[in-house]
């Protein structure tokens, strides 16, 4: 136990109080810092590739990630101060500090002025991120964003995805790396100064981007084709060039619309006035939330750490791990209080400031009541009466003998799996807590019910802890060998001639068993997870703001060599409206085109059309055919083709039909070789920790161990996106690409239990 600094039994000493607050500081800094780590290595892949592929510099991704992560700081702060606070006072009580301050005559009550000035200074902190600089930092990131595609108009296109610019569509199967160039180009107009052109869908077998001035682009498109639908005559118009403006676009995975974070707090205060004199609508809940949210969020900083106090002392073995461990938790459930006092809200149960205030109010009011039940005792002592001390001296039993051969191992291997555990739920929920803070106002704005948020949540977990299994694994065991460290029983080891790799191996029996079921995790569960949370939020959230009546939306979705398109998809109900299936060639262009009013889906892939009407084009020009009621077309399709909805044998079968369409498919051959690699991290990484921190002695510190093993971590994210933006430039061969992370992992973990035999 540490010697404490001298104080008066009347009154929290200065000194004592400096002591309490520099033991929370730390803590708090490493969560805010690990939560910060979260969102960096989630978003490395993008950043790599909007360096190596989309022409962007250095400092302008660093920019990026800049502005994107003080607006985190400003939402992630409160919690880390939760977190911090339980793991620091987690400190004092297992080292019996918190115990020697109450025989000091001390009560426990006076424990809260340091902890609440500490949680103040850091409140704020977080209202001037809160109120100034996050709103400050979204609005720089616009700006960025912008002149980025100003610069690069195809910076934010992705090949089998629908990008919007005003009331053009557009989709294409191939895309250039800097995004300059298309190839099988789909281009839906409804409002063009060439009216012979509204309304139709252009085919085109190559197209260009030309940046222009204000944002907007140039769009050519060469060697195209317009098919007329049978009601209109069914004609065929061929075009060699085709030149159309398009704006900026409406929404893109690097510029989303989230326009109230982006006030000041002026602008928003006047927004609140503006919309509270056109009556009580969406707008003006939204930005009376969006007010009150800026004051409520820093202020739960407060009230987290007076609560942090009285669970302190909750149980006789209150730790480190045990605080962060509730500290997430506790976090999960404000989360829900937050989701129950907007549902409340929106409701108009309560008023908006009740239900944006209601977490806070509930957590203090919990903590107030524990703060007053402090003089309680809280330890219970068993009488030693009855209980029985075996004779060291005393043989033990033939059985006894051969278990303690194995008893060292299992006693690694115990501490392991608690390190895992720990591990594995701490990343889990610092990881789903970073991407419930990115899609809070999202929620918001499209007003998501709890019910409704719990359910994408529930399907988007699988996929959240597909990505931590490997870090879990790595944490675990930097954690596992600097706590056998810290208490020297590896030198114990080594001195009673047991080798410490030999031993320590079980370890690495544990993540060599996790690496098949990490596999089969990604290609069972979350692929079809991902695409069910992707449909959840298409069909159950967003459709909760669209305007009544006709929805007139173009939406695309591929099956096979078919380019379908209606006006309505409705997946949950497996219902299309206004449908037009177009038949396309090698070269991208429409063989044939059939039309039906509506389509059905009847189960195994087929669907039955209503009234369906074709034409085909031929030698001999158009003609009319009879159109099957029946086609095959698969089950309720995507709006667009994403890799992560695919295990490994269906993005193969992808690959096939992609390019037996004549497409390049090095993009999907990269994504299929980075799903055969990904595995492999939950071994190769805690291999390379296990035999760094077993070279010795002197064995590496604690904090040495640590803080390689996070750097590994972040450096091995770094390197896979590095590398899969390499292989998409084409600059590397797909199987390196994909294979090049886990290779050089392979190579480093040779280094280090070379190092050890030596």
């Amino acid at each position: 136990m540490r010697s404490l600094p001298s104080f008066s039994p009347r009154r929290l000493g200065q000194p004592l109080g400096f002591y309490i607050v520099a033991e929370l500081f730390a803590p708090t800094l490493w969560a805010l810092f690990g939560l910060t780590a979260l969102v960096l290595t989630k978003d490395l892949l993008g950043f790599s590739d909007l360096v190596i592929n989309r022409g962007l510099g250095l400092a302008a991704v660093s920019w990026i990630a800049f502005y994107e992560l003080v607006p985190l700081l400003s939402r992630t702060l409160p919690f880390a101060v939760l977190v911090g606070t339980l793991v620091g006072l987690g400190r004092l009580r297992s080292d019996q500090e918190l115990l020697a301050i109450e025989a000091a005559g001390l009560a426990r009550r006076h424990l809260v002025l340091p902890i609440l000035g500490f949680a103040t200074v850091m409140t704020l902190f977080g209202l001037g991120f809160s109120l100034f600089t996050a709103p400050a930092a979204l609005r720089s990131l616009d700006n960025t964003l912008r002149s980025m595609i100003q610069q690069n108009p195809g910076v934010a296109l992705r090949p089998g995805s629908v990008h919007e610019f005003g009331d053009t569509r557009m989709i294409a199967r191939e895309i250039s790396a800097r995004g300059d160039s298309l190839r099988g180009v789909l281009l839906w107009l409804s409002d063009t100064s060439q009216e012979y052109f509204a309304g139709q869908t252009l085919f085109a077998e190559h197209g260009r981007l030309q940046p222009l001035a204000h944002g907007a682009a140039r769009l050519v498109l060469y060697d195209g084709v317009i098919l007329l639908s049978p009601q209109e005559g069914g004609g065929e118009t061929r075009f060699q060039t085709f030149e159309t403006v398009i704006r900026e676009p409406q929404r893109t995975e690097l510029w989303p619309a989230q326009p109230l974070t982006r006030l000041s707090v002026r602008d928003l205060m006047d927004r609140v006035r503006e919309t509270a004199l056109a009556g009580e609508s969406p707008e003006a809940r939204r930005a009376r939330t969006e007010l009150h949210r800026r004051f409520a969020a820093p202020a739960a900083g407060i009230v987290f750490s007076l609560l942090a106090l009285p669970l302190a002392y909750l149980g006789p073995r209150f730790s480190r791990a045990s605080g962060g461990v509730l500290g997430l938790v506790l976090t999960v459930v404000y989360y829900g209080f937050t989701q129950l006092g907007d549902g409340l809200a929106q409701a108009g149960a309560v008023t908006v400031g009740l239900g944006v205030w209601l977490p806070n109010m509930l957590v203090g009011g919990l903590a107030g009541l524990l703060i007053g039940l402090q003089d309680r005792p809280w330890v219970k002592r068993r009488p030693l009466d009855g209980q029985s001390v075996q004779d060291p001296t005393q043989a033990a039993p033939p059985a006894a003998l051969q278990m303690r051969q194995a008893l060292l191992p299992r006693y690694v291997l115990q501490h392991y799996l608690l390190m895992l555990g720990l591990a594995f739920g701490f990343l889990l929920v610092g990881y789903l807590l970073v991407d419930v803070l990115e899609r809070l106002e999202w929620f918001a704005r499209h007003n998501a019910t709890p019910v409704e948020a719990l359910r994408f949540y529930s399907a988007r977990t699988p996929l959240l802890a597909s990505r931590i299994v490997p870090m879990a694994l790595l944490l675990a065991t930097a954690l596992t060998v600097s706590l056998l460290s810290f208490h020297r029983e590896l030198i114990g080891m080594r001195a009673c001639g047991i080798s410490a790799t030999r031993t320590l191996s079980c370890m690495l029996l544990v993540a060599g068993l996790v690496t098949p079921l990490s596999f089969a995790l990604n290609e069972s569960i979350v692929p079809r997870s991902n695409a069910l949370a992707d449909r959840l939020k298409e069909t159950e959230i967003k459709d909760r703001v669209l305007p009544t009546g006709v929805l007139q939306k173009i939406v695309w979705y591929r099956a096979g060599s078919h380019v379908s398109q209606a006006t309505r998809l409705d997946p949950a109900l497996e219902e299309a409206t206004d449908l037009s299936i177009y038949e396309l060639g090698d070269q991208g262009l429409p063989l044939s085109r059939t039309d039906a009013r509506r389509a059905r889906h009847i189960g195994d892939g087929m669907w039955e059309l209503d009234d369906p009407v074709r034409i085909r084009i031929s030698e001999n020009g158009l003609q009319r055919e009879p159109a099957e009621p029946l086609i095959q077309l698969g089950e309720a399709p995507d709006i667009q083709l994403d890799t992560m909805h695919l295990s490994v044998w269906q993005l193969a079968q992808e690959i096939i039909g992609t390019e037996m369409a004549g497409y390049d498919v090095t993009t999907y051959r990269v994504d299929l070789n980075v799903k055969y690699a990904a595995p492999l991290a939950c071994i190769l990484l805690p291999a390379i920790v296990l035999f760094f921190a077993l070279h010795g002695p002197p064995f590496p510190g604690p904090a040495v161990t640590l803080l390689v093993s996070s750097i590994l971590g972040v450096g091995y994210v770094l390197l896979t996106g590095v590398c899969a933006s390499l292989g998409y430039g084409g600059s590397l061969s797909p199987t390196l690409a994909g294979w090049g992370p886990a290779l050089s992992a392979t190579l480093l973990a040779g280094v280090f239990a070379w190092r050890n035999q030596g």
